[in-house]
């Protein structure tokens, strides 16, 4: 005789929230109404969000390059989404994410290869009669072979060393003119035309193109984002084809101001964005996803408050705090349960730190000194040991509030 007793399954409970906190693709984030957008710009309370100052810039001025500055986790992926979007309100708007991350190793791109991963976007997104065309076939083809690589068989020309010729001493005299940009690399240069010859279509029917740029924040040498700006965007910069490029969080302290001076528009995103004892965006986040049937208000504040405003941060708490409790046989996230989980995030940030990085921190605890000039605290700011807040029109930084916590126990 088969039992008609219902088996509690307390996995059915803690599994809806945890694909909630990361579902498995940006796509469902959105399909969910699971994205909190912001109501202004995170450093200026009297500026719309940053999408929607993106998008409008994109729409009013085509061609307009635009850079968005932030550490890991701090939400540009998100901002980004939100701006494409927006975009999406006009029905001539032609809008294409690409995120670098997933395409290749970011590391070891070459200039140009940007600009084919546009061309390759581009292509997809014309008429199937626009495709047929034999010139944008062709470009296409050419564009794949530039991406890919080809092997041919060249036929040897010999070599004789005893031949001897003149001896030559090359000898350059600078000019005085020194330009903006370097030159464009030849290689590139044939990827731009490639990729003009491409978009022909939209173009000539004065579509509002706009490319969104993931991925190259993560750019272990951030230099190298420079190079990327100087070559493929800089192609871009006569096309009509708004650019908006998630950018490395070092070039914000970056003396030479190259992002401000190369961008018509530069929005950044503090890690600490927003200040969970000023504001319930943080909160938000949580209860969107379904915080309030786990958990307490006091838990959803903790979970805000020790995740130092760090988006990434902020899901990871909720997370671990929600493995926790289901570990524990309880039903609900208890203060217990989120105490693990910020120890847990903040033992992370401990991984690593020797005697210098600790240096930094207590000079920062104890008498508010940090210089970004220093290569060290940099790299405190990357990795999210120390956060970076704006306030009162002001720029200052803290370590984060789950590293604290733990150092405090370990003194």
């Amino acid at each position: 005789m088969e039992s008609n007793t219902v088996v509690f399954d307390r996995r059915q409970v803690y599994r809806p929230f945890l694909e909630r906190l990361n579902p498995a693709s940006l796509g469902v984030l959105e399909s969910q109404d699971l994205i909190v957008a912001t109501e202004h710009d995170p450093r200026d309370p009297d500026q719309p969000p940053i999408h929607e100052a993106f998008a409008n810039t994109a729409e009013l001025s085509r061609g307009a390059q635009m850079a968005l500055v932030g550490g890991i986790g701090s939400g540009k992926t998100t901002e980004l989404r939100l701006t494409l979007n927006r975009l999406k309100r006009h029905a001539d708007a032609t809008n294409i994410y690409v995120d670098l991350a997933e395409l290749t190793n970011l590391n070891e791109l070459n200039p140009g290869a940007i600009l084919i991963a546009i061309g390759n976007q581009l292509f997809h997104k014309l008429t199937k009669a626009d495709r047929q065309n034999t010139d944008i076939k062709h470009a296409y083809t050419r564009l794949q072979e530039l991406a890919k690589g080809k092997t041919d068989l060249v036929a040897y020309d010999g070599y004789d060393d005893s031949d001897e010729g003149p001896e030559l001493v090359v000898v350059h005299t600078p000019g005085l003119l020194t330009p903006r940009f370097p030159a464009m690399h030849r290689a590139v240069e044939e990827v731009q035309n490639l990729v003009v010859q491409i978009a022909k279509p939209l173009l000539e029917s004065e579509a509002q193109i706009t490319i969104l740029i993931d991925g190259l924040d993560r750019l272990i040498r951030p230099e190298r984002f420079r190079e990327f700006a100087e070559q493929d965007l800089h192609a871009l910069r006569d096309a009509k084809i708004s650019i908006i490029v998630a950018t490395p969080l070092l070039l914000w302290f970056d003396k030479s101001r190259f992002l401000q001076d190369y961008f018509d528009d530069v929005k950044h995103i503090p890690a600490a964005m927003a200040d969970p004892e000023k504001s319930d965006f943080l909160s938000q986040v949580l209860l969107r996803r379904g915080a309030a049937e786990l958990m307490e208000e006091h838990e959803v504040f903790e979970i805000a408050r020790f995740s130092g405003g760090v988006l990434r941060d902020l899901i990871t708490l909720a997370r671990t705090s929600a493995e926790a409790a289901y570990r524990d046989d309880k039903d609900r996230i208890g203060p217990a349960h989120v105490q693990s989980a910020i120890r847990q995030l903040g033992r992370r940030y401990l991984v690593g730190l020797g005697r210098v990085q600790l240096g930094l921190i207590r000079r920062l605890t104890n008498n508010y000194e940090f210089s970004t000039e220093n290569p060290v605290a940099r790299e405190l700011l990357v990795n999210r040991q120390i956060l970076e807040h704006f306030n009162n029109h002001r720029d200052s930084f803290a370590v984060h509030p789950a590293l604290v916590e733990v150092l405090a126990e370990s003194t």
